[in-house]
């Protein structure tokens, strides 16, 4: 037996075919026992399916050990008990379900003295708790499966012969119950990740479709003004955003902003950009070199994770056709007429950064067929496959090439 510990240290490290031939010669038995164990570490490792792992599990060990009930139980930190995980009688599943504090019966018992219980014949051990199993059990094999003295749970195995476990069945488990200790940490926490990435994924649905509502859904009509607006985030949350203010009879205020960052906190950024610029038409529709100016107050007050905001507001006049802007940092507007593009120039600092920022504005007499484009830097940065920015020149051209427009184009 001490060939086979020494043997079966050095095949799980390694190949099976490091099994030495002669041993299959002298001692077949334990040979085969060693090639099995190592397919069996290596192959229950990838599998991270509790149900299906523990299966595997009983399914193989069953080639090496006669046994009529396999259970496993997991220890549960929070009731501290030991739980049936999956349990399986005469090659079917069995729908036990029992729960075990430490040291009570000889699952217990194992777990709360981390080590192996070999019983020849139950009816001489007092610890022993009969389940409801249909199986008429005379012995018992429990290992304890531990991750750095940490218990995991218990591999329980039970034949209604008695003497049915030997030494050697009792060695070999308890190195093949390291590999399943460590194959059901892998399966437990990768179930855990998959439950947070959905949970995450839940609440991310969510908070873009709260961000969707705070957008407006539809442009507000205009005399001699066809509006059309979108929006598409590059991740499940953004920190673009735009909104359509009312602005008085024939006036419309609007602006398009960008937050530094992504995710969900520039999202909630923007939403505060766009809630407190409507608390404040509500009191007072100034000029957009103003609006920005009081934004800016409130942003500095607020101090948010150091973060910034890039944004033009514009208030647009029908009666006289003017539209009158003011730029904290963002992409410059373009006006298209009679087919030729050219850029909106106007500075400013961005929104959040410096107290009592001053903002300049400029007006533009527009005419019959000019079209205004205002976009986020988030079309300008966007990469192709090799990694080339879309950029200002390509919409140049795009906008250019365009003879018939629309605004829904």
């Amino acid at each position: 037996m001490e060939d086979l510990s020494k043997i079966g240290s050095f095949a799980l490290l390694g190949d099976a075919d490091l099994v030495p031939q002669s041993l299959f010669l002298s001692h077949p038995e334990q040979a085969n026992t060693l090639t099995l164990l190592y397919e069996v570490s290596r192959e229950i490792t990838s599998i991270l399916d509790r149900e299906e792992l523990l299966r595997r599990v009983a399914e193989r060990i069953k080639k090496i050990v006669k046994y009529h009930v396999f259970s496993v139980m997991l220890w549960n930190e929070q009731t501290q008990h030991l739980e049936t995980a999956f349990a399986m009688c005469c090659g079917d599943s069995l729908p036990l379900r029992m729960r075990v504090p430490l040291n009570i019966g000889l699952t217990g018992t194992a777990a709360g003295e981390r080590r192996v219980l070999r019983i020849n014949d139950v009816t001489d051990d007092s610890r022993y708790i009969r389940c409801e199993s249909g199986v008429t059990v005379r012995s018992e094999l429990v290992v304890p499966l531990l991750l750095r003295d940490r218990l995991i749970g218990v591999l329980d195995l039970e034949s209604s012969e008695p003497h049915a476990f030997t030494l050697e069945h009792e060695r070999m488990l308890s190195t093949l119950g390291s590999y399943v200790a460590v194959a059901l940490e892998n399966a437990r926490l990768y179930q855990e990740a998959r439950q947070s990435e959905q949970r995450m994924r839940t609440e991310l649905d969510t908070a873009r479709e709260i961000q969707r509502q705070l957008l407006p859904t539809g442009a507000r009509e205009v005399p001699g003004l066809d509006l059309a607006a979108g929006y598409v985030p590059a991740r499940e949350l953004g920190g673009d955003f735009y909104d359509f203010l009312p602005y008085g009879r024939g006036r419309l205020g609007f602006m398009v902003g960008d937050v530094s960052g992504k995710g969900t906190a520039a999202a909630l950024y923007g939403s505060l950009a766009i809630g407190t610029v409507r608390e404040i038409v509500v009191d007072h529709a100034c000029e957009p070199a103003s609006m920005l100016a009081l934004l800016n107050q409130r942003l500095v007050a607020a101090r948010l994770d150091s973060r910034f905001i890039a944004m033009l507001f514009a208030v647009y006049d029908a009666s006289t056709r003017k539209l009158t802007l003011a730029n904290a940092g963002g992409p410059y507007p373009l006006l298209v007429r009679k087919g030729q593009v050219q850029a909106i120039r106007l500075e400013g600092v961005p929104l959040g950064l410096i107290p009592d920022t001053q903002y300049d504005e400029t007006t533009i007499d527009l005419e019959p067929g000019d079209v205004v484009l205002f976009a986020s830097d988030g079309i300008l940065e966007s990469e192709n496959a090799a990694q080339e920015e879309f950029g200002p020149e390509r919409l140049k051209e795009i906008l250019s090439a365009i003879s018939q427009w629309d605004s829904a184009q």
